[in-house]
């Protein structure tokens, strides 16, 4: 059995809260797919922590990008599916987790059907991997974080995924609203040169979460960002420069999509800095 290469690339912490204190307390590793899963899997991973000498650690994270996760621990497996709000994680004593991540979309070529029921669900692995059982999942955690990962790549080959050109499309579309600054579904409408129509089943029936949503999310995500940056900041100016028609609505949409205003998160991610 071939062992994948770890990834040389820092992974983005786009969608973590709290990215200085994820550092200090999780060892995260990734791995580059094989090639008959790239198209697919954006990579494999490993997350490992322990914190039995102090107290559990909390990552808030809120989703950058639609992904969907396949995951093997001993507590629990299974595939979580695209999710629309923030998360907390508790990493308590100590555990591993081995997972592989899919590119926005590229769920569709396992689960072979619209994606548009999945969101904020979390399906049972054999619900699209027959052979995953609980034999399957303990012989694989038995493994080094390298061999396991390799061991679920197997798992993720074994399904025969078929190119589907539209993952390519859903890519540019959000590296697009990443990159260039388009912050409307009219703005992405005339820049991919298609309907808005067209471009709201697209991204429902392949990642299950219009368009729109990622539209917002990703404005927040660079508010988050900034934030984190910038020691003073100006929350006039921030509402301005993201859009918003007033300061007030930039900070309601702020604490429902985020759990906190500018300012709480301004004040949590200063006193974790200085942990």
């Amino acid at each position: 059995m071939t062992v994948l290469q770890k990834s040389a690339d820092i992974y983005r912490t786009g969608g973590k809260l709290d990215p200085a204190g994820f550092e200090r307390h999780i060892i995260f590793d990734t791995y580059v797919p094989p090639d008959r899963l790239k198209p697919f899997v954006n990579h494999f991973w490993s997350i490992r922590w322990d914190n039995t000498a102090n107290q559990p650690y909390i990552s808030e994270q809120v989703m950058h990008r639609p992904y969907v996760d396949v995951y093997l621990s001993e507590q629990e497996s299974g595939i979580q599916c695209s999710y629309r709000d923030k998360r907390d994680y508790e990493a308590a004593n100590q555990g591993r987790i081995i997972g592989a991540r899919f590119k926005p979309g590229a769920f569709h070529a396992f689960w072979r059907g619209s994606l548009a029921d999945l969101p904020n669900k979390t399906l049972a692995l054999q619900q699209v991997f027959a052979e995953a059982d609980t034999t399957y999942i303990s012989d694989t955690l038995s493994l080094p974080d390298d061999a396991a990962v390799c061991a679920l790549s197997d798992l993720l080959q074994a399904q025969n995924p078929q190119y589907d050109a539209n993952l390519e499309v859903i890519s540019r579309i959000l590296t697009a609203i990443e990159q260039d600054g388009l912050e409307t579904v009219r703005d992405v409408a005339q820049w991919m040169g298609r309907s808005e129509r067209w471009l709201q089943q697209l991204f429902q029936e392949y990642i299950g979460i219009g368009i729109k949503w990622q539209l917002q999310r990703n404005k927040l995500l660079r508010a988050a960002s900034s934030i984190r940056e910038c020691e003073h900041p100006d929350w006039a100016d921030m509402a301005y420069e993201l859009g918003y028609s007033s300061q007030q609505h930039f900070i309601t949409d702020f604490k429902r999509v985020l759990g906190k205003t500018p300012l709480q998160y301004k004040i949590y991610t200063s006193e974790h800095a200085a942990e």
